[in-house]
């Protein structure tokens, strides 16, 4: 039988958790980076969607900042502060649905290519989107 005025044992323990980044982060970073560097090459030099310089070179500085935040999850490095990723991740998350956006409206196809353009991307933007809010998340236990 047990005493039921006993105080039951607690495993308590003064444990401060440290994040350690995942190799899938690494391995994701490494493949999206040379993707975006293509990408705003490509964004630069053929300007497909007519789009005015000054936008392309805020999306730059934009999707730069996004990736220095994904390195700093990938590679549990402490950039900045909770507060700035939690202001960036909505500057994010416009920047990526007016491009599509752009892209949508530009190409003028069907409603189903429309459709098909946009269950492909979304899935993508989601996942940038969640990196941040990873990072955001994870950044009180990076040392």
């Amino acid at each position: 039988m047990q005493n039921s005025y006993q105080v039951s044992e607690s495993t308590v323990e003064n444990e401060i958790h440290i994040y350690k980044p995942s190799i899938v982060w690494k391995i994701l970073f490494f493949l999206l980076v040379p993707l975006e560097i293509w990408s705003q090459y490509e964004a630069f030099v053929l300007n497909e969607y007519n789009q005015s310089i000054w936008w392309l070179a805020a999306s730059l500085f934009i999707y730069i900042t996004y990736f220095v935040g994904f390195y700093g999850l990938a590679f549990a490095k402490k950039i900045a502060t909770r507060k700035f990723w939690g202001f960036f991740l909505p500057v994010i998350m416009a920047t990526d649905i007016y491009e599509v956006g752009t892209v949508v409206a530009t190409m003028n196809m069907a409603v189903l290519e429309n459709q098909m353009i946009l269950l492909f991307i979304s899935p993508i933007m989601l996942l940038l989107w969640f990196v941040i809010f990873r990072y955001r998340n994870v950044l009180r236990y990076i040392k």
